[in-house]
């Protein structure tokens, strides 16, 4: 029921993604850590991510569609809007993490990202 109310029904406006990164790039962002920063409706569609720590990071809006996201932590971000079709999502942390109206949620993964630390409400 939880998904349903806050996940499934929940649809945003897409606002235009922010292309920093070049498809090169965007393949050697993995361990990197990011701390402290404001990347919103930043473009990490398809970038290789494995083990990258993002710590006290906004990533409002971010695509994260069809990245690699294995082992990546994200602690005390801001996730709210983000898009994560067809991520590759395991040995992850959410801690602290915001997620509410994020896309491309399934229920599996819903429950996996909450399991992580991840949040669906914003109070």
């Amino acid at each position: 029921m939880f998904y349903d109310l806050f996940v499934r029904r929940s649809r945003t406006t897409a606002k235009p993604r922010k292309i920093v990164f070049t498809a090169l790039e965007k393949q050697q962002l993995f361990g990197r850590h990011f701390r402290e920063t404001t990347l919103d409706y930043v473009d990490f569609s398809a970038a290789d991510l494995h083990e990258a720590c993002f710590e006290n990071v906004s990533l409002c809006g971010c695509d994260f569609s069809g990245a690699d996201l294995t082992g990546a932590i994200f602690l005390g971000c801001d996730l709210r809007w983000a898009r994560f079709d067809g991520a590759i999502l395991r040995g992850n942390s959410f801690q602290r993490s915001w997620l509410s109206g994020a896309e491309g949620i399934t229920r599996g993964l819903f429950e996996y990202l909450r399991a992580c630390g991840g949040h669906f409400v914003y109070c």
